[in-house]
């Protein structure tokens, strides 16, 4: 039975009007109460939103408020700009005499004391030649090729035959690299179409239209198709991957770009999902490996114990619950200090001042101390914080996986660098208008970022591949010889 303040004797004695009335009161009371706290509840959530920046959420930097906290200045060492005293400076070193295209060779003839003509026969102790090497672009002119059909007249069939041209030089009034050039401009330097038509007529003397550098663009995505899904198998078999996911467009509608960073291949995907179906046509449904991520509920359908959590978007989340004005905000602060003792140690253990066993000892009462802080913030009355620290909890095994697993990190960085050019593509472009344009897309980022990877000439592969291509032969692989799988071994 409910108390009130008032005594049960006199609330026998009270009229049943009466004690109706206070009955409707208590009601009122009680829902006013409860939403007042909704609303204050509300108002929290509001101001938590409004207080958003790229120190305590996803946000980029370029998104902040003019009220947005400044970012800590480094401090100042002392030292002067540049290059400091005992810096080994790095000089171009000069090609041999076979190597060079031309010699000019400049003579003393004057003496610059007397004025007098300087002998020109040499003799003992001449001092060596000074070589100074410049280096110089030369004017591109394109080099054009005209292939001329000649008939023969057949005696027996008594008409003119005509050869065939060859299949690669049929198809195109572009040469492969000419292509390869285009593709790059495009998908590698994040040039519009119509920026590539003036480069092309202003730099280079060609003249290529708007249709012309489409038509390229999508031959260039169909020599790069085998290529590009043999490297989604190797993701597949990968032993670690990092894995993220940014927006995308297609004709104005929501799509998704993911990359899945090894380490030897760098996938892209363009998908219209952010979901577990996108995620197993990147990585495969039975992915072996370990998976780094951020913590995004399609990343579950890998077990906790094979993820890495990414500590980097970990502290973010601790420093959104250190501005909240509740129970939630000494919780986020505490956590922010075992964020810094935690990088602390992998990054002294980075640069060899502390073995493996010794990480992992003093890992131990960070692991500890942070139990305990997702323990009590799981009722803490915060509904914000309970949700953030019941769902770490739940995938506690992966939150120290870079303790136990040599070739892991804590952070998500190579996957976050690998998308930041495609977000600055993607701020240019406005996205894809078509599904072909989309499947460019992830195959062009998909080859430039695995050859730069693994420093190989990337217009030379792009050449040879078009050239395969348009051969009707296989087009070379994004995957490194045995030698180098070795070698990374």
């Amino acid at each position: 039975m409910e108390t009130r303040p008032i005594a049960p004797e006199i609330w026998e004695k009270l009229p049943p009007e009466v004690q109706a009335y206070i009955l409707v009161l208590e009601t009122a009371l009680r829902q006013a109460l409860e939403q007042i706290a909704q609303l204050e509840q509300r108002g929290m959530e509001l101001e938590a939103r409004l207080n958003r920046h790229s120190g305590n959420s996803s946000q980029p930097p370029s998104a902040d408020s003019p009220q947005a906290p400044k970012r800590k200045a480094r401090e100042k060492s002392g030292r002067r700009p540049g290059g400091q005293p005992g810096h080994e400076g790095k000089h171009r070193s000069l090609l041999p005499p076979d190597q060079v295209d031309k010699i000019v060779e400049h003579r003393a003839t004057i003496c610059p004391h007397c004025q007098g003509w300087l002998d020109q026969s040499g003799g003992q102790g001449v001092p060596p030649v000074e070589r100074h090497q410049v280096w110089e672009l030369p004017e591109i002119k394109p080099v054009v090729i005209e292939h001329r059909r000649l008939a023969g007249w057949c005696p027996h069939c008594r008409v003119w035959v005509k050869p065939d041209l060859p299949v690669e030089v049929s198809q195109s009034a572009f040469g492969p690299r000419l292509q390869a050039w285009v593709a790059l401009l495009t998908g590698r330097f994040r040039q519009s179409r119509r920026q590539v038509v003036d480069l092309l007529r202003e730099l280079c003397g060609v003249e290529v239209s708007l249709g012309s550098i489409q038509t390229l663009c999508e031959e260039t995505s169909e020599a790069l198709a085998a290529p590009y899904h043999e490297a989604q198998e190797a993701v597949a078999q990968a032993e670690t991957a990092f894995v993220d996911e940014t927006g995308w467009k297609e004709q104005g509608k929501r799509r998704w770009l993911w990359v899945a960073v090894t380490k030897l291949v760098t996938v892209f995907l363009v998908s219209c999902s952010r979901g577990r179906q996108a995620l197993h046509q990147l990585i495969g449904e039975d992915f072996p490996g370990i998976l780094h991520s951020d913590r995004w509920g399609a990343y579950n359908i890998v077990d906790c114990s094979r993820r890495q959590l990414c500590w980097a978007h970990l502290k973010r989340d601790f420093q959104a619950l250190s501005e909240r004005q509740t129970r939630a905000g000494p919780l986020g602060a505490w956590g922010l200090r075992e964020v810094k003792r935690l990088f602390d140690i992998w990054h002294r253990y980075q640069a060899g001042k502390i073995t493996w066993a010794e990480m992992r000892w003093e890992l131990v009462p960070v692991r500890t101390r942070l139990g305990r802080l997702l323990r009590r913030g799981a009722a803490c009355g915060d509904p914000k914080a309970e949700a953030f620290c019941r769902n770490l909890l739940k995938l506690w095994p992966a939150l120290l996986t870079f303790a136990f697993v040599p070739g892991v990190e804590p952070t998500n960085n190579r996957a976050e660098r690998a998308l930041r050019g495609a977000v600055l593509w993607r701020k240019g472009c406005f996205g894809n208008q078509s599904a072909s344009g989309c499947r460019f897309t992830e195959r062009i980022l998909t080859a430039v970022a695995t050859l730069r990877q693994q420093e190989r000439n990337i217009v030379e592969y792009m050449v040879a591949a078009i050239n395969a291509h348009r051969a009707g032969q296989p087009a070379p692989s994004l995957l490194p010889a045995v030698s180098v799988f070795a070698a990374a071994a």
